[in-house]
């Protein structure tokens, strides 16, 4: 049922049940949260006060659609649309969080209803309350997951744009400040050398010329990143032009593949190699490491991703750790179904290893960034 057109007589009293026990049925909600230590409550996600506030909108609008005086179902993009635009702050909880309090709060609600309905209702007609209840109140809470989710991916992008631009900054400044500041001074030992020692002079002038010719490579690599997708020719030429892009000279690194691309759906590539770009920054940035390895392997069923260095490793206690990007590559890897582990190897050295799922019965279905 998504409305109210039903031959039940007891909608109206179900209502009822819902806004005059609200109090009692938020008790019960709060307990589950608790128990299942939901993030919502255990996290600090939300205060109490949101927490009621959000439970009473679901509760009150389906009285109203019980009462027949509106429809459960809206059109998907105004419910987005209306959430987006009350938002000031990005919602707190994930998707999934969201998902689970409001099936907590589904059971809540349908319980005290079936509850509290008099003696002399059927089973049958019992159960179509309850089922009317649950669909109106899962129909609402799926439409808020929904918009949070959409909340979500926006926040993402948001945060990926800031990380971009902090990227190309450290960059720019790392490696071209370095390559200007080579040019300028060989250019100066030039001018200083030109006539008591020409030989020295010459070799100033080619350092001079191939430092600027570097230096020009790296920013034509910088705008080919810029102007599109980087996986658009493949997850190998990407990871390839990354790792030359990204790695310091005097740093040798390699990419390995077994299996074929063709496997690889595009939602599935282009999330994986934000991932391993992600690790092989952490690599090059934190490592200390002469060499930095990728390995992919790709099967019908699976694709592997492996990334090594040979470097200082690190501490997993230390809570440093988690501010290296670790949580995006996580978060990404879980968006599709997949595992990511960070390992220190006792040998010295870092492994960050990366296993999504390709077949669709294993995988959450694809979301475009």
């Amino acid at each position: 049922m998504t409305d109210a057109e039903t031959p039940f007589p007891e909608l109206p009293r179900a209502a009822r049940i819902l806004e005059e026990r609200f109090g009692e049925i938020f008790e019960d909600y709060e307990r589950r949260l608790n128990e299942s230590g939901s993030l919502l409550v255990v996290g600090g996600g939300l205060s109490r006060k949101q927490i009621e506030a959000n439970a009473w909108s679901v509760v009150s609008r389906a009285a109203s659609v019980l009462r027949g005086e509106e429809r459960s179902l809206f059109a998907v993009e105004e419910e987005i649309h209306q959430h987006i635009e009350a938002s000031e702050e990005p919602l707190n909880p994930h998707p999934d969080e969201s998902f689970r309090s409001g099936v907590a709060l589904c059971k809540a609600a349908v319980k005290m209803v079936v509850g509290n309905l008099p003696e002399g209702a059927g089973r049958d007609e019992v159960a179509e309350i309850a089922l009317a209840v649950q669909e109106i109140v899962m129909d609402r809470v799926s439409r808020m997951v929904m918009a949070s989710y959409i909340d979500y991916l926006l926040t993402k992008v948001k945060e990926t744009q800031f990380e971009e631009r902090r990227r190309f900054s450290r960059e720019l400044h790392d490696r071209l400040a370095h390559s200007m500041t080579v040019v300028t001074q060989s250019l100066d030992l030039y001018e200083a050398q030109r006539e008591s020692n020409p030989q020295r002079a010459t070799e100033r002038l080619a350092l001079a010329r191939q430092t600027a010719d570097d230096a020009l490579e790296l920013m034509r690599q910088f705008s080919s990143e810029l102007r599109g997708m980087e996986t658009s020719e493949g997850l190998r030429i990407a990871l390839e032009n990354l790792m030359r892009i990204s790695v310091p000279i005097g740093v040798d690194y390699e990419v390995s593949f077994t299996g074929e691309e063709d496997h690889l759906p595009d939602f599935v590539r282009d999330q994986l190699y934000l991932v391993l770009r992600e690790g092989v920054r952490n690599a090059v940035a934190h490592s200390g490491s002469d060499r930095i390895e990728i390995e992919v392997s790709i099967t019908p069923k699976e694709v592997l991703a492996v990334i090594r260095d040979a470097g200082l490793g690190f501490d997993a206690a230390d809570p440093a750790t988690e501010g290296i990007g670790l949580d995006s590559m996580k978060e990404r890897t879980d968006l599709l179904g997949g595992a990511f582990e960070l390992v220190s190897e006792p040998d010295g050295g870092t492994r960050a290893e990366v296993r999504m799922p390709l077949l669709r019965k294993e995988r959450l279905p694809p979301n475009p960034e």
